[in-house]
């Protein structure tokens, strides 16, 4: 019975450290994600004529993620509403 109860910890530790790692890892991936297409964003901007909402139609960036990349691009202070 001794033995049950520190393996039943180690398994809930160790299923804690993996949630811990997928959503680290989720979060990474979700800005460095961010991070890219507002770096393409401002590529595009900066060799072209085209508005941001025409670079975005350009990169398929879906309607729903556009606000946050304007935001995005307004810290940069590469788009004015």
């Amino acid at each position: 019975m001794t033995e049950v109860l520190p393996q039943f910890i180690q398994v809930k530790i160790d299923r804690a450290k993996k949630e811990t790692a997928e959503e680290v890892t989720a979060k990474v991936t979700r800005k460095t994600t961010e991070n890219v297409t507002r770096d393409h964003l401002l590529n595009i901007l900066s060799t072209t004529n085209l508005t941001p909402d025409e670079a975005m139609d350009l990169l398929g960036i879906p309607a729903a993620d556009r606000p946050m990349y304007k935001e995005l691009l307004k810290k940069t202070g590469d788009y004015h509403d």
